[in-house]
């Protein structure tokens, strides 16, 4: 080499200047703070201009682009808009509301639809399903409740009586009160061994339940109770009033059946073994079971007892269903009584 001539060296521009596993600390990082998110090609980019924003103090602006799925371009496009005032921020506070009053029970339908029926009462333009969808998103609000299958209560253990045709034939739909009624039976145990034995009477028209009882024991005198409580609110319908059960023992017993004949309800049931048949009432002990949490975390039958009341009344009264338009059912009926 010529004395005077500078040496000419190459410039890296393939990132071999940056640390070996720089690289692998900032995909740890990122996925720490992404906890919810199983893989990062699933994370949104505005949720990686936020980790690159929170990791910047401890790494290079360029390493993070080059570690992570998301181009500088976007970035600067996200950082910029991230800056700006959030738009979301009484929306997000709203879901956040609605979310935490029911619980977490509540999913992306029916979050929407209260925040829909909050903003019409307003006056205000409602917001679409797809907004509070990402909003929840970003907010990790997500309804995963999930109930362990358990032992079902068998009511066909008992003494044989008569059984009635199936009159019903899973025709669920009914077009007026009292109409179309479906019972059934069901057991919670509590954490000291006490029992709970929870019979409904559901009405398919507006799907509130008209009847209930609680009690320690499965016989036939808390059977009846809440049969003898809807004959008494039963109206003059005009229309034959048809109430469908399973082949529980004490549905075919004969005080059962001779108290429909008093109220003049006609008598359904399901086929045997088909529980499908009558899956219009077991739908709601599979959501008051999932909703008010495992049986063994209540102490006792009391206990127990006023978890199940309070679930029934914010059933009748709070809970929304999509199917009746985003109404609880006593909404329901009264919007149509009106």
């Amino acid at each position: 080499m010529r004395q005077g001539v500078r040496t000419h060296h190459k410039r890296n521009r393939s990132g071999q200047n940056q640390a070996p596993r720089t690289g692998e600390f900032i995909l740890a990082d990122t996925r720490r703070r992404l906890k919810k998110i199983t893989s990062l090609e699933k994370a949104s980019k505005r949720q990686l201009s936020q980790v690159i924003i929170k990791l910047r103090t401890k790494y290079r602006l360029v390493d993070l682009i080059r570690a992570l799925p998301i181009s500088m371009s976007v970035f600067q496009y996200w950082q910029k808009k991230l800056q700006e005032p959030d738009a979301d921020e009484e929306l997000k506070q709203h879901v956040k509301d609605v979310f935490k009053a029911h619980k977490g029970n509540y999913g992306v339908p029916r979050v929407t639809a209260a925040i829909r029926k909050m903003y019409e009462n307003q006056g205000r333009e409602k917001p679409n399903h797809k907004r509070i969808q990402r909003i929840m998103s970003e907010l990790g609000l997500n309804s995963s409740v999930y109930r362990k299958r358990t032992r079902k209560y068998d009511s066909s253990k008992g003494p044989r009586g008569r059984v009635a045709k199936n009159r019903l034939r899973r025709r669920n739909m009914a077009d007026r009160p009292y109409q179309k009624l479906v019972t059934d039976v069901t057991e919670l145990k509590a954490t000291n061994g006490g029992k709970a034995y929870l019979e409904v009477v559901k009405d398919l028209w507006s799907n509130r339940i008209v009847s209930w009882t609680v009690s320690s024991h499965p016989n036939l005198e808390s059977a009846l109770k809440p049969l003898n409580r809807l004959i008494n609110d039963l109206p003059q319908t005009g229309y034959q009033v048809t109430l469908h059960s399973d082949q529980g023992w004490q549905y075919q017993h004969r005080s059962w059946r001779k108290l429909l004949k008093h109220g003049r309800i006609k008598q359904s049931m399901s086929r045997r073994s088909t529980c499908l048949d009558n899956a219009a009432c077991e739908t709601v002990f599979d959501k008051l079971k999932t909703e008010i949490g495992p049986a063994k975390s209540y102490a006792n039958y009391q206990a127990l007892k006023t978890a199940i009341d309070e679930w029934i009344k914010y059933y009748n009264t709070a809970r929304i269903q999509i199917k009746l338009g985003g109404q609880s059912p006593l909404e329901f009926e009264q919007q149509l009584v009106a």
